[in-house]
């Protein structure tokens, strides 16, 4: 039943003109595709729908099913799309983190922006963390995450 709401949501989606609405409604599949995973667990290496993912397992299905350029490793995600602002970042964005050891260390986790307004920033991730562990939406400002902050990546023009 779940595949046929995104065909539909899908095929409505292509009935939408200009550059803003076509950016809306893929950041939108993105978002849903993600969003369908919540509670999937977290296991390193795999990209297994429905049954575990790692976090750019994860990311690169969501991207995938929605048409938007993905890579399957997470220090890749470092170099894809444009980088953006973490105050400009939108919808639909893939922001990427350091590992585990902060600042000193190269990218080593990534997600997808949900929402950036009033009501901060929220991203959805596969995490391996014991305190949220599996797919999650996390408040960017209410975690651990802004000291390992690396960039924004604006998958989707």
């Amino acid at each position: 039943m779940k595949q046929i709401g995104y065909l539909i949501f899908i095929l409505l989606s292509k009935f939408s003109f200009g550059q803003d609405s076509l950016w809306v409604n893929k950041a939108d599949s993105v978002i849903l595709f993600a969003k369908t995973q919540l509670g999937v667990p977290y296991k390193w290496a795999t990209s297994n729908p429905n049954v575990s993912f790692d976090c750019s397992g994860f990311t690169s299905y969501a991207y995938a099913l929605a048409g938007v350029p993905y890579s399957r490793s997470s220090k890749a995600y470092g170099k894809l799309g444009t980088k953006v602002r973490l105050e400009e970042s939108r919808k639909g964005d893939c922001i990427v983190f350091t590992g585990t050891a902060g600042s000193g260390s190269g990218i080593g986790h990534v997600g997808i922006v949900i929402s950036n307004d009033k009501n901060g920033l929220k991203f959805i991730h596969c995490s391996s963390s014991k305190k949220h562990f599996g797919v999650v939406i996390t408040d960017y400002y209410n975690s651990g995450y802004p000291k390992r902050f690396h960039s924004i990546r604006r998958m989707i023009p």
